[in-house]
């Protein structure tokens, strides 16, 4: 079990959830301390317990070894539940009586179907705060509508002010949605605990992951009810400053940002990239910068290009030039910054799962004082199951069988591992990934001191 001095210690949220949302709100709870625990149900796993295995190897329990299920859910408890056997649903609400939140991302649908919306958990515990992430929130005419992140950034807004110009909306690999809807969550959770401390009322919690999004980005609503403006897409250009761009460096795929905002910035980056333009009339003030922009473009890149990435971030930051190198995941994992801020943290896993130890990104915060719980990894398949069970709600040995017999708990899959189809060797060949490495394993565990 979990050890707990920290800032959240005692406060418990059982979470039914999927992918990203829920889960990735209560991972930040949990690395403050709070105790969560996480539903499964062993004939509707998780996506993510399906997908992407460390080293991919499809053997054994190969379900606790996938790479993303693990990073959502270090820290946490996991407790097998099959919501359709009534005996199993009772365990879930006599758990809930003794628990400070609930926290789903399924539709109301499933809450409803399981009696586990706000009106009826209230009966089983009066002060209990709900918590119900759906992609368009429970009223409205969209309510109803299923939602990926894909989908939810498109109809936030974002994706319209996001592309290159002339060109069609662009979106991140990276479903951000479930992530700006997830830090919400705990903002809004952390604000009912508050509530509560002081009045001793619960609260019903309706997240609309794109209404989160939305609530990122008031600009471009604003442009519009100020100024009757609908934003035309400008690539990583910026309609006031220039330059202001993503520009090539030197080596496969290597990048630079560069944003001069001040005529003393500019007068540093055209010293240490092109000096004989210090007095050419197309560049001499920001507003000629903006009108010939392209052209300058192409200036900054012929000459970027002749530059490793992080030596010119550091010697443009050196010279008071706002830059930034574009770093892949392999150069943030042995980024010297990250590492001594001890940003990634040593992370155990499960005997089952047969993975070492592992860098996983740490808290993006840190507080003077001792606040934060150790890392402990991702439970496997219906680990504290006996725990839960048996130590919380003081079930008996027979009924606990009961239960086991009755197929209403487990602590393995019967679904076969998806093939995998195309191997890291034969994408990293037809180019379809960045890169790859067969030495990974030795590298990291070098790097980290693993």
């Amino acid at each position: 079990m979990m050890q707990n001095k920290a800032i959240l210690s005692g406060i418990r949220v059982v979470e039914l959830s999927q992918l990203i949302a829920i889960p990735y709100a209560t991972k930040l709870m949990s690395d403050m301390g709070a105790e969560i625990i996480r539903l499964e149900s062993a004939k509707r796993p998780d996506a993510y317990r399906l997908s992407d295995f460390y080293d991919e190897r499809l053997d054994g329990d190969y379900w606790n070894r996938a790479i993303n299920f693990n990073e959502q859910n270090r820290n946490k408890l996991g407790l097998s539940l099959e919501l359709d056997n009534k005996n199993a649903l009772n365990q879930l609400y006599d758990l809930l009586s003794i628990s400070d939140v609930f926290a789903c991302n399924f539709t109301p649908r499933v809450m409803k179907k399981f009696g586990l919306e706000y009106d009826n958990l209230k009966t089983i515990r009066p002060d209990i705060i709900v918590v119900s992430s759906t992609g368009y929130g429970h009223s409205g005419p969209w309510s109803s509508f299923g939602a990926i992140g894909f989908g939810t950034e498109a109809a936030s807004g974002l994706s319209s002010a996001t592309g290159y110009e002339n060109g069609p909306p662009a979106q991140p690999e990276i479903p951000y949605p479930d992530y700006t809807a997830a830090e919400h969550t705990v903002f809004a959770i952390m604000a009912a605990i508050i509530h509560r401390s002081k009045t001793g009322e619960g609260q019903f919690i309706e997240i609309s992951q794109a209404e989160c999004v939305t609530s990122t980005i008031p600009e471009i609503i604003l442009d519009y009810t100020a100024n009757k403006n609908v934003p035309a897409r400008i690539g990583n250009s910026h309609l006031e400053i220039s330059p202001h761009g993503c520009y090539p460096c030197k080596g496969r795929d290597k990048w630079i940002t560069i944003a001069a905002q001040s005529e003393k910035e500019w007068i540093s980056l055209v010293n240490l990239l092109f000096p004989e333009i210090a007095t050419n009339s197309k560049f001499d003030s920001n507003e000629s910068r903006i009108i010939n922009r392209k052209e300058l473009d192409k200036l900054i890149s012929l000459r970027t290009e002749k530059w490793d990435s992080l030596e010119l971030m550091e010697v443009l930051q050196g010279q008071g030039v706002t830059a930034g190198a574009v770093l892949n995941g392999k150069e943030l994992l042995f980024n010297k910054h990250l590492f001594e801020r001890n940003f990634f943290e040593i992370v155990p896993h499960q005997p089952q799962s047969q993975i070492p130890q592992l860098p996983y990104p740490g808290k993006p915060w840190k507080m003077s004082s001792a606040s934060q719980g150790t890392m402990e990894p991702a439970p496997s398949f219906g680990q504290h199951n006996e725990t839960v069970l048996k130590n919380y709600l003081g079930l008996s040995n027979e009924l606990y069988q009961k239960l086991q017999d009755q197929g209403a708990i487990s602590e393995k899959l019967d679904i076969v591992a998806k093939k995998i189809t195309v191997s890291r060797e034969d994408k990293a060949n037809e180019g379809s990934i960045y890169s790859y490495d067969p030495n990974f394993k030795s590298t990291i565990k070098s790097y980290f001191d693993t």
